[in-house]
């Protein structure tokens, strides 16, 4: 094979999956941390892409001869991989929020802690079951399932087959509600602590209004708080796991749709 057939033949078809991992790697977790250099992103897409190149062989690809068409495939191809990252970060959004409300309520949602993935000022505790959730989620092998959905999207939906219809995009919102609802499976069990701890702190300032419940209260909200958060965390870890294990189904549905259109 001459240098000239090998790069009319796979270099489009190259560059087509990298944009694709591309996508993938920035907004999927772990791989699209923030602190990660940006040329160990771009290494990490391209070594992705050209594992994934051999499993279009043999197949005939509309190739777009223009510039401008070879531009708009490259950006819709990057925007596959951006669906198919946020379908992930989704479930990552919902134990952050989770972490929010937990550090509402046990009055340390002062922000202090900085987020890998957003570079964001968050608090304490959501940097704490994030740090969670990444172990678990490896644990768990997430990101074989991250893999593996990205492979199966390039066999089921080669580059330049799928149509923007936005039949995705409503699946993406179902999957945001799914994010709250995990962000209160989270939260509940420090929330039902906290509320028990504030309406007993209620009862004895009207029992005993001699006693400076304002003093106590913080003290006593952020050690019951604590002490319930580290008792539900395998309770907690357990529901990430659950979650994450359902990738692969989540992540084949979405890809099964692609094959409908965005």
């Amino acid at each position: 094979m001459t240098v000239e057939v090998l790069l009319s033949t796979w270099a489009p078809t190259f560059l087509l999956l990298l944009a694709r991992c591309s996508g993938v790697v920035a907004l999927g977790p772990v791989f699209g941390v923030q602190v990660l250099p940006p040329a160990l992103k771009i290494g990490l897409a391209g070594i992705l892409a050209i594992l994934l190149t051999p499993l279009l062989a043999g197949r005939h690809l509309p190739l777009p001869d223009s510039g401008v068409g070879l531009t708009a495939a490259l950006l819709g191809e990057l925007m596959i991989g951006a669906v198919l990252g946020l379908a992930v970060r989704f479930v990552f959004a919902g134990i952050g929020v989770a972490g929010e409300l937990v550090a509402v309520q046990m009055g340390v949602g002062l922000p202090g802690a900085l987020d890998p993935h957003s570079m964001s000022q968050v608090t304490s505790v959501n940097s704490f079951l994030d740090q969670v959730a990444i172990l678990v989620f490896l644990l768990v092998g997430g990101h074989h399932a991250v893999l593996g959905a990205l492979a199966q999207s390039v066999t089921l939906t080669p580059p330049l087959t799928v149509a923007f219809r936005g039949g995705s995009l409503e699946f993406l919102a179902g999957l945001f509600g799914s994010a709250l609802t995990l962000a209160i499976r989270l939260a509940a069990p420090v929330g039902a602590a906290m509320f028990a701890t504030t309406v007993t702190l209620g009862l004895l300032n009207r029992i005993a209004p001699q006693v400076n419940v304002f003093m106590v209260s913080f003290a006593l909200t952020l050690g019951v708080g604590l002490l319930v958060l580290l008792a539900a965390l395998p309770i907690m870890a357990t529901v990430m796991a659950g979650s994450f294990q359902q990738l692969p189904t989540t992540l084949g549905v979405l890809i099964i749709r692609l094959r409908h259109g965005i």
